[in-house]
């Protein structure tokens, strides 16, 4: 088991690379497991006009912290993204937040090489500095992110991070800053990296002290997809797309969001979102009135055939009698109007709690034995023999095999 702790442990923990057209990642495979239909389509398939609803937070005594870092000074620790700088989604989470009438001098926002450890530091501090009480806290950062394994603490790469967790920004850090330094009364966090998860972990060891929602693209154990799936997800929910929209009430809350990242990230990404709202935190509070009304099926993840063989994909558009769908890891131009004998929900294996697996490890191509922990929306949380739940995954049906009893 030693490659695999070599694979898992030290500096630096990066994320993969964004995908091709050319890469088709297929559905799990049915077998003689029993499935679930999970509720893929829970999300944007209510009919009926909503009412008008208001937001639950002031803009005015709402700050902004961001910092988004697609290339870094040492590539050669760092891998930069760049099919991802085109059409940044964190520029435009920034947008659909600030949006709302958020001051301009309440928002900092750091791209790339302007993200150095020093800047965030003193730029985290001063804003937090002029904070009152009743203000609101919205906090996000996309780029890498690293885990000791050894201190079990975890890193956001800034754009000057190297060789040492010592150049590198702590997860805790951010917290501890906020202790010190916040005067207003509740935080929204996002993180969009490898092992964001930590946040959540963080914040629920804080729970009595910091009002907090925590809103992650993986689990503190685990890596995270390079697409902008779960920054996506966030855009709509401030933007407030109907999608998310799960009770077509007409208002976006937070637990909506979360929802919505969670189902979308499972689905697109076979990764596993996390969420965690304090007990002070109210998460039904209103972060966006929804624009438009939503359309029954908009938004619905779906298996489609072509050739002969079903492919994951979502409905981006709805006819009188086709849907156009968008296929997962396929470009746009892949896009299609599909009739209804084409399309089928999605069914993904379910195994029980305490079933015994071996899991496929990427780097090594190696299968581990584990026991299953807990499964949600087709993923499953693993627990490897002989190692503690610091190693536990979220992992895909189609990394896992069932041992014979």
């Amino acid at each position: 088991m030693t490659s695999k702790a070599a694979c898992r442990g030290g500096l630096p923990q990066t994320r993969r690379s964004h995908r091709s057209q050319s890469s088709v990642r297929s559905w799990p495979a049915r077998g003689s497991l029993g499935v679930l239909a999970v509720a893929f389509t829970t999300l944007a398939t209510m009919i009926g006009l909503p009412g008008r609803a208001e937001i639950g937070w002031e803009p005015s005594r709402t700050w902004v912290f961001a910092v988004g870092i697609l290339e870094w000074e040492h590539a050669d620790i760092y891998s930069s993204f760049p099919d991802a700088m085109p059409n940044r989604a964190d520029r435009r989470l920034v947008a659909a937040i600030t949006g709302a009438g958020i001051p301009d001098h309440h928002v900092v926002f750091l791209m790339d090489e302007k993200a150095t450890l020093a800047a965030i530091r003193q730029a985290f501090k001063s804003q937090l500095d002029r904070t009152k009480e009743g203000d609101l806290l919205i906090f996000y950062f996309a780029g890498h992110g690293s885990r000791d394994r050894e201190t079990r603490a975890t890193y956001f790469a800034n754009y000057d991070a190297g060789s040492t967790y010592a150049s590198h920004w702590p997860v805790k850090e951010i917290f501890d800053t906020i202790d010190a330094r916040f005067s207003g009364d509740h935080v929204i966090l996002m993180a969009d990296c490898c092992h964001s998860g930590a946040m959540v972990d963080e914040a629920r060891k804080r729970q009595e002290d910091l009002a907090c929602a925590c809103l992650t693209s993986s689990s503190s154990h685990n890596s995270s997809t390079g697409s902008w799936t779960f920054t996506e997800a966030m855009v709509k929910g401030f933007e407030g797309s109907p999608w998310v929209d799960a009770d077509a009430d007409g208002e976006i809350e937070v637990q909506e969001m979360a929802l919505y990242a969670e189902l979308d990230m499972a689905f697109l990404e076979h990764q596993k979102a996390m969420f965690i709202a304090t007990d002070d935190f109210d998460s039904d509070l209103a972060i966006a009135d929804t624009e438009g009304t939503p359309t029954e099926g908009l938004g619905r993840h779906v298996e489609v055939e072509w050739k002969g063989t079903w492919y994951p994909a979502q409905v981006v558009d709805v006819g009188e009698d086709q849907e156009k769908v968008h296929y997962v890891d396929f470009d746009a131009t892949w896009d299609e109007w599909v009739s209804p004998d084409r399309v089928r929900t999605p069914q993904v294996p379910h195994l029980p709690k305490g079933t015994r697996v071996e899991v496929l490890w990427p780097q090594d191509k190696t299968w581990y034995p584990a026991t299953v922990m807990a499964s949600r929306f087709g993923l499953h949380k693993v627990r490897y023999d002989g190692y503690s739940h610091e190693w536990d995954d979220w992992v895909a049906f189609k990394s896992i095999k069932v041992l014979d009893e």
